[in-house]
């Protein structure tokens, strides 16, 4: 595959503006679809209103033409409205906030079977309440940080058959959406549960932990199942770390069953830095609607001076006892440049396939150069 792309963005305090056009070609003889186009794909982020009595409403814009597959053709324009209103704060602890978004969806497509043929506008929305208490205690030097939360959600409607979806996660739990596609919209109302907890010392974490579970009013098979949405009760997710030192971190990352008994997910990592060098492992178990393998991960790097670093990743399948690849980079910043070389081997079970090798050079002067744009105030 060989990819030609050009990406142009401008920022200041209350706006983004981001270019994006790109050619993709399969350099295949025997495929016919070669070639893939986007152009132009625009986004501007810009925030209308910040005021301290009705809070903070943003607006983001996104126009993307796409071919692809030789005959088919999207149109979309976005636009997406976001508004969180001040804290109001009742009995001196309880802190609630109002959510609200409004998305507008207009596109025009051709030979593209999820999306009609007719040029389309649809209108998608959204209202939360989340509401959630702080609670402090210090105890040998360590403060204790509790906070349970709640997050009440109405969207009315109804969304598309979700195709792509990746776990929840306690952070994405208590979003008003939670599908991953710019041009797709979760509907339905639900209940979102969870809570935080932190410990730390002389502003140093020492440990952290977060949990959450949506209760959804009905079953929406729209979801894609890997994201346990599709049912009433989601996966109960959580997320925690422990600090053992600047040096040494173990984190765990779980998706425990609805009927909390059976593990979905468990992802068990630690980071060890011995000076300039890192060592990353990590084992990754995924069953049921997540999936059925088993991997672990090894990520070594090696940092110059805060000027180059050269790193090797591998992961393996514990289940078939192979490797899946092997990435080595290498990669130089500088106060106005920021090149890379990455080679990439990737590995297939199936005998009559061969290794597949990839090498990649990319070149960002960082004056002119952006990664990608969040939206603001996120």
């Amino acid at each position: 595959v060989l990819e030609n792309s050009i990406n142009f963005s401008h920022s200041k305090d209350d706006l983004f503006f981001g270019f994006n056009a790109s050619l993709t070609e399969t350099l295949k003889n025997d495929y016919n679809d070669k070639y893939e186009y986007i152009f132009p794909e625009i986004t501007v982020d810009k925030n209308i209103l910040s005021d301290e009595k009705f809070g903070n409403l943003n607006l983001q814009s996104n126009l993307k033409v796409h071919n692809y597959d030789t005959n088919k053709h999207t149109n979309f324009l976005v636009n997406d409205f976001d508004w969180t209103s001040t804290d109001l704060i009742f009995n001196s602890k309880i802190k609630s906030t109002f959510l609200a978004n409004l998305k507008n969806i207009n596109y025009e497509a051709k030979n593209v079977d999820i999306y009609k043929d007719d040029t389309t506008s649809e209108l998608f929305g959204a209202f939360g309440l989340l509401s959630k208490i702080d609670f402090q205690k210090t105890q040998n030097g360590n403060i204790h940080l509790l906070t349970p939360k709640i997050l009440l959600k109405y969207s009315p409607g109804s969304m598309r058959q979700d195709d792509k979806s990746s776990l929840l996660t306690p952070v994405s739990a208590f979003n008003l959406n939670r599908v991953e596609d710019s041009n797709n919209y979760e509907t339905g109302n639900s209940a979102t549960l969870g809570l935080n907890y932190n410990v730390k010392k002389d502003d140093f974490d020492k440990f952290n932990f977060s949990v959450a579970q949506i209760i959804n009013e009905k079953e929406n098979k729209k979801h894609h199942s890997k994201s346990s949405l599709d049912e009433k009760l989601s996966d109960l997710v959580g997320d925690s770390s422990l600090i053992i030192s600047d040096k040494f971190k173990i984190n765990y990352k779980f998706a425990l069953d609805q009927n909390y008994q059976d593990l979905n997910y468990s992802d068990l990592g630690s980071n060890l830095s011995f000076g300039n060098f890192d060592v990353k492992f990590n084992y990754i178990e995924e069953s049921k609607h997540v999936g059925s393998q088993e991997y672990f991960k090894t990520r070594l790097e090696y940092k110059n001076n805060d000027k180059s670093l050269v790193s090797f990743e591998t992961k393996r399948n514990l289940v078939t006892n192979s490797s899946e690849f092997y990435d080595l980079s290498y990669e130089y910043i500088n106060d106005c440049l920021r090149a890379g070389l990455v080679y990439r081997r990737e590995f297939y079970n199936d005998s009559e396939l061969e290794a597949d090798n990839s090498l990649m050079f990319n070149i960002t002067l960082v004056p002119l150069g952006n990664i990608n744009s969040p939206k603001l105030n996120k």
